[in-house]
């Protein structure tokens, strides 16, 4: 369970909101026992930083931040007058590259550099160093070692792929997947990376951290219970997810009974307006893809192993958190839940690295119903096609039947029949239709594309969307558990 001072911050915000807790809920409330703690691991606070490290993915998109700076300086003698980060969206995204940096020993594995004209052509100006390199070259090199002396009790090493500037296609899953825009005036710095949770490392590497972090914060039988709503309990819960890193899934509504999925990650407890509130690194710049409005329903859900977590949240504020001097991180403030369910999830997944899925698409209109103008007597074409990427929240679907762009146009919402191969039932999910484009597949064969966003119903089934982002997950994990072997070999 949680520190003393973390359960007495977290009662003090939950108490208030228990008068909401339905009576049967009130019933199932259980008294846990304490466990002795280290009364120092306290995380959240009730509106002050409490000293210590702050969490490893925010001391990562420091390091990152802090690289770009000082590269631009020791290179091109460019200060930056302006910085943003933000969160990238799932899917395909063109990207100006001028180099990208693989490294091992460190949280990141893979940073993708670009740049605008105006810093190539600062770079193209450049006189050759004593060694022969070009600007390019130069610019890469440093922001490298920069970047690794930010890791340096780590050991780590880096290599630098493809020093051309070229716009390249990027597919991104949208899962901590972070933007960096550094600006100078005379040139724009930019940085694309993934950065990995505590939790996501922990498991890559089939550590014990997360039954550590289990057996400290959260109740010792909190698998046997359907809903947790003691405050120490829902205390406990809160400041895991903090200190893991865990990603949080928002279901944010966007009309027509639908919500589409964003992820989120705890960073800070404090107060807004005199009442306790959670901070939550996401971003709700795109109206297409939902925007809460001031006092709407937010349902989140967290993964812990073979359990899901469940809880409902109000939306306040957009917000923001310094994540470095003249730098903030998109966030939004929620209100804390009162209540938590506890719910059964599939964990074991056999992870195929290159597997063909079958997709079977159909129009719908509204909330699964189909279109009124279709024949009554005839069931809605269906199209086949097969996965191209899959992301927690959307994906792409590729087929060479020349009807899947005619069939299925931007904006149209479709339900999907998933064929995975450890599933006895195609899993059925619903999406809009983001982008729907045709193109050659090599030099004879035309191919369509789709790419869809997940949408959720209230009253659906999700399971299925929690199928899809640990299947996600898994194969990413597989990757980077790949990616450390190789490092510690």
């Amino acid at each position: 369970m949680a520190g003393d001072s973390d359960i007495r911050n977290f009662q003090n915000m939950i108490i208030p909101f228990n008068s909401q807790v339905s009576s049967q809920f009130e019933q199932l409330s259980i008294k846990f026992p304490r466990r002795k703690v280290d009364k120092q691991k306290v995380l959240l606070s009730d509106g002050t930083h409490v000293p210590g490290k702050r969490t490893m993915l925010l001391e990562t998109l420091k390091a990152l931040n802090q690289a770009g700076t000082e590269a631009l300086r020791s290179t091109l003698g460019l200060e930056v007058s302006n910085r943003e980060v933000s969160l990238a969206r799932e899917g395909r995204r063109s990207f100006s590259s001028l180099v990208a940096l693989r490294i091992k020993g460190c949280p990141l594995q893979l940073v993708h550099v670009g740049g605008d004209d105006l810093l190539l052509e600062k770079l193209a100006q450049m006189p050759p160093d004593p060694g022969g390199q070009k600007g390019l070259d130069v610019l890469a090199a440093g922001f490298l070692s920069h970047l690794l002396e930010k890791f340096d009790d780590r050991h780590p090493r880096g290599t630098l792929e493809g020093t051309q500037p070229s716009p390249i296609t990027l597919h991104t899953r949208g899962l901590r997947t972070f933007e960096f825009k550094l600006d100078t005036g005379q040139g724009q710095l930019l940085l694309l990376a993934e950065v990995p949770s505590r939790a996501e490392m922990a498991i890559a590497k089939g550590s014990e951290y997360l039954t550590s972090m289990e057996s400290i914060y959260l109740p010792g039988d909190w698998r046997h219970h359907d809903h947790l709503v003691d405050p120490e309990a829902v205390a406990g819960v809160l400041t895991f997810l903090r200190k893991t890193e865990s990603d949080i899934y928002l279901e944010i509504p966007v009309g027509d009974g639908m919500s589409t999925i964003n992820s989120g990650l705890l960073v800070e407890a404090g107060t807004h307006e005199d009442r306790p509130v959670l901070k939550i690194v996401t971003d709700f710049t795109d109206p297409s893809r939902g925007v809460p409005t001031n006092g709407s329903m937010v349902v989140a859900s967290v993964g812990v192993g073979d359990r899901s977590l469940g809880f409902e949240l109000v939306y306040l504020a957009p917000a923001a958190m310094e994540l470095d001097s003249g730098i903030e991180l998109p966030c939004a403030l929620f209100t804390v839940p009162s209540s938590i369910e506890v719910g059964q999830r599939r964990r074991t997944f056999r992870v195929p690295l290159a597997e063909m899925i079958r997709v079977e698409v159909e129009s719908v209109l509204g909330q699964g119903e189909v279109s009124p103008w279709a024949d009554p007597g005839l069931p809605p074409e269906v199209i086949e096609g097969r996965l191209a990427d899959l992301s927690f929240s959307g994906a792409r679907i590729i087929s060479e039947h020349s009807r899947l762009c005619s069939c299925f146009q931007k904006d149209g919402r479709v339900r999907c029949r998933l064929y995975f191969s450890d599933m006895e039932e195609p899993l059925q999910v619903m999406g809009v239709i983001r982008r729907s484009t045709a193109g050659l597949a090599d030099r004879n064969q035309w191919q369509d594309e789709i790419g869809i966003e997940f949408l959720v119903s209230p009253d659906g089934d999700r399971s299925a969307q929690d199928y899809v982002r640990q299947f996600v997950l898994e194969l990413q994990r597989a990757k980077l558990a790949q990616r450390l072997q190789v490092t510690g070999s």
